[in-house]
């Protein structure tokens, strides 16, 4: 099949089987040779380890790859919308591993074909799953909190073209381009917001049953409870929830900023004192959409009860919770040195302006 014909090209590329045995032994004495010293080594193998594993997984249990190559799991849909959801999430997940190798063996950046097609992909995945929504047996929480990571995959594209935005030949128009992507990073913040809701603890007066007696409180919070059900506050549930309002909280100053200065001011400090962020920035937008897209489907898994729950829960936030977290810092991982939020560390020495009044002195340039 499809599989097949792929697998062969791949080979093919690479000069026949000879030259495809050869070039997996240049990888892994890259793969050996690119290894980070330390700690931060340690740290960047064992995620980026976990991020492949579950990937090449994820793939096997597709409906990409069918039996007996793969695994997939029974499909209980199979309208247009849905083959575009599976084909898009396959091609979303392959491109991504694709960048993550690229990067950890080579120590390479992929090109603008790869960053358009791959961010194509993770987009139009994120924006289909609502049909399958309709058949997904979860709880409240479960489904909402699959809506939840779906805004994340979608608002990281905008992450990605302000990554790219950066690049010597960007066209000047991909600063407009990262406007849109507003709406999935407000959209995410009140998602994580009504998590942060959900577990707020009811009054005494509602406990006992008193509507008459209800709190501003338990009225500001009802709504949140009656969307997402009756949620557990143990360690899993808690991490998830923190961790993801602290991030949709951190993306949405992060478009701000980038929104008032653009993509040159965005970017100096990150470029003149921070090599290992500047260069990381064109992979982590991909690579944390791929540890979302990672843990909805894994989620999946656990709640088709084709892969252990608890499994399935902890992978979630070690993916989902804490695996953006980890792409973003990569670069300290690299190099300790560097900056914690390069984008946030103005350089005194430079003369920074907000975007609208470069946009205002270059009117007035042009009419006079």
């Amino acid at each position: 099949g499809a599989f097949v014909t792929l697998l062969g090209a791949a080979v093919a590329a690479a000069g026949g089987p000879s030259g495809a045995g050869r070039e997996i032994l240049r990888a892994f004495d890259l793969l050996l040779a690119n290894h980070t010293p330390g700690v931060g080594g340690v740290v960047e193998d064992s995620f980026l380890g976990l991020l492949t594993v579950c990937t090449v997984y994820s793939l096997w249990r597709s409906s990409l790859i069918p039996a007996p190559v793969g695994n997939p799991i029974a499909r209980k849909s199979r309208t247009k919308a849905s083959w575009l959801h599976v084909i898009s999430g396959g091609g979303a997940l392959a491109l991504g591993l694709y960048g993550v190798v690229l990067e950890r063996v080579y120590r390479e950046s992929p090109g603008w074909t790869w960053m358009w097609v791959s961010s194509a992909l993770f987009l139009t995945n994120a924006l289909t799953y609502g049909p399958l929504m309709q058949i997904f047996k979860a709880s409240k929480e479960g489904k909402y909190a699959m809506k939840l990571g779906y805004s994340f995959v979608a608002s990281f594209q905008g992450v990605v073209i302000i990554a790219w935005s950066a690049q010597p030949d960007a066209p000047d128009w991909m600063y407009w381009a990262v406007m849109p992507f507003w709406f999935f990073s407000i959209a995410k913040l009140w998602e994580s917001t009504e998590f942060v809701l959900a577990l707020v603890p009811d009054s005494e007066e509602k406990q006992r049953g008193e509507k008459e007696s209800l709190t501003l409180m338990d009225r500001f919070t009802a709504g949140s409870k009656r969307r997402l059900g009756r949620m557990t506050p143990d360690a899993a549930t808690l991490t998830y929830v923190s961790l993801n309002a602290f991030a949709a909280v951190f993306d949405n100053a992060y478009m701000a900023v980038y929104t008032a200065l653009g993509p040159e001011q965005f970017w100096h400090t990150s470029q003149a004192f921070n090599d290992a962020d500047f260069h990381l920035r064109l992979v982590k937008g991909t690579t944390g959409s791929l540890t979302i897209a990672l843990l909805i489907f894994i989620s999946t898994l656990g709640w088709r009860k084709q892969m252990s729950m608890d499994l399935a829960i902890w992978l979630n936030v070690i993916l989902g919770s804490c695996g953006p977290w980890i792409v973003l810092f990569w670069h300290k991982l690299i190099d300790p040195s560097e900056d914690w939020f390069p984008q946030f560390v103005f350089d005194p020495a430079y003369a920074y302006h907000p975007l609208w009044q470069t946009a205002s002195a270059v009117a007035v340039a042009q009419i006079s």
